[in-house]
């Protein structure tokens, strides 16, 4: 079943994340085993890791810090807390919960997720879903390449995501590089607004994928209010240092499955229980790969298409 999770997006100002947007509603389920290789940050692709020091930091400190203290935590406390206390506490103080204490994501600016609603995209609707945004910076016209619905999906469903173009300037070469992302929170449309999904019930995401050209790289990306800029994010400085884990594909379809805890910005920005957006980033001029079956998953992955479980 196809649902509504949101209708609205935006871009925010800087190059470096020039196509985090967007609309939705979702549908995509998984299948499959397999698994990722790679650091996070280091192909340098927009919205990844590309300079040094704490994302979200402004000071001193730990990941996600904003002056001392723990990996996660914005004063003082356990790794993962948001003010004081156990690891995972939010607002209330308890521990384990995705909504955090402060910020644009405080509050009901987050939606709880149950573990039946997984599902990102299996891009079985009748076209590409509306939450989906692309970037690339090729001139003269940059964005030109979106990211398309494409007949012929991962095993034997009907259709896939399909991302290629050439000629874009990477962030190594200077330019803001390559990405397409899915936005699972942001809709400004609704009442109140909401900015992240508690993910808590989930360990991560799994697809899968494939390229045109054996060994390409991707960087899966969990955009999160920490390292998002203001006014859709809280971070004001060292901003989209994103959590992220590279992948290596081959070109035949096969499964990837990212945890949350595996996923790291190039400054130590960790998944704090909750996201804003999934992003499949190339760090390449010349890319070409497709994705399929994205859900959110818990334990073992799932190893088949789930088709129209509910997402949100």
């Amino acid at each position: 079943m196809r649902n509504n999770i949101l209708r609205y997006g935006v871009l925010p100002a800087s190059l470096l994340a020039i196509a985090t947007v967007a609309v939705t509603s979702g549908g995509g389920c998984s299948t499959g085993n397999s698994s990722d290789t790679g650091g996070a940050g280091s192909t340098g692709a927009a919205g990844q890791a590309v300079t040094t020091g704490a994302a979200g930091s402004t000071t001193t400190g730990a990941a996600g810090a904003t002056t001392t203290g723990a990996a996660g935590s914005t004063t003082t406390g356990a790794a993962g807390a948001t003010t004081t206390g156990a690891a995972g506490a939010t607002a209330s103080g308890a521990a384990g919960s995705g909504v955090p204490a402060t910020g644009v994501c405080a509050g009901t600016g987050t939606r709880a997720l149950t573990i039946a609603q997984g599902k990102v995209d299996d891009f079985e609707e009748a076209a590409i879903l509306p939450g989906w945004s692309s970037f690339n910076d090729v001139q003269p016209t940059s964005n030109a390449f979106k990211i398309a619905q494409e007949a012929g999906g991962a095993i034997g469903t009907a259709h896939s995501g399909h991302y290629m173009g050439t000629g874009a300037k990477t962030p190594v070469m200077g330019g803001f590089g390559v990405g397409t992302l899915y936005n699972m929170a942001i809709d400004h449309t609704a009442t109140p607004p909401t900015y992240c999904v508690d993910v808590t019930a989930f360990d991560g995401v799994t697809f899968w994928a494939k390229a045109a050209t054996a060994g390409s790289k991707v960087g899966v990306n969990f955009v999160i209010p920490e390292t998002n800029m203001a006014p859709d994010g809280d971070c004001t400085t060292g901003c989209y240092n994103h959590p992220q884990k590279q992948i290596t594909l081959t070109t035949d379809w096969a499964q990837y499955s990212v945890t949350f805890a595996s996923a790291m910005g190039g400054t130590g920005a960790k998944v704090l229980g909750h996201i804003q957006m999934i992003g499949f980033l190339s760090p390449d001029s010349n890319w070409d790969f497709s994705v399929d079956e994205i859900q959110l998953y818990k334990g073992t992955p799932p190893t088949t298409p789930v088709g129209g479980n509910s997402t949100m």
